[in-house]
């Protein structure tokens, strides 16, 4: 499948099957994430893999939804590591870094015929004194993953896109 049909293809899963993530594909998925390109390629991401019940439940426990997910992939960065824009006030690229790094796996959850959710509605200061992160890391998002559940389907909203000639400007 060409890439751009398996983007088209790919919609957040809310649903999942009980069925475990195979390790040979959870492999594939970090390593998409590990040939992420990154800022001055400083590659400050840390990946925390959630997938003993013990660690779900620390991670669920303040959670906003619960989409029961074989595995979470709790996606953080290394203030120390970033690299930061001294001509934009010495801004951190740790964010964006690690939403390139989260989209990477995204696609290759698709690619792998699993789903994914990227979750952004959560508390990260609750989300690490849970789990007990290093202070020195800020969570940007959690993809949770897994095969679609049979009645897992598309939001009502996932085919409704603007045109390029509503969002596209050349000057």
């Amino acid at each position: 499948m060409s890439l751009l049909k398996l983007m088209e293809k790919r919609y957040t899963c809310r649903r999942y099957s009980t069925e475990e993530i195979k390790e040979e594909d959870l492999l594939k998925i970090l390593e998409a994430g590990r040939l992420a390109p990154t800022s001055h390629n400083n590659q400050p991401q840390k990946i925390y893999v959630v997938r003993s019940e013990e660690g779900k439940e620390k991670l669920l426990k303040d959670f906003a939804y619960n989409y029961k997910a074989p595995c979470y992939l709790v996606c953080t960065y290394d203030v120390n590591e970033t690299w930061r824009n001294d001509l934009d006030g010495n801004k951190e690229s740790g964010e964006i870094d690690v939403a390139i790094v989260m989209t990477h796996m995204m696609l290759m959850v698709e690619e792998l015929g699993l789903g994914a959710c990227w979750i952004g509605r959560l508390n990260p200061e609750l989300i690490k004194k849970n789990l007990e992160l290093p202070e020195a890391e800020k969570i940007v998002g959690v993809l949770s993953i897994g095969y679609h559940r049979e009645d897992d389907r598309p939001s009502k909203l996932h085919d409704i896109r603007k045109s390029n000639d509503e969002i596209v400007r050349y000057l």
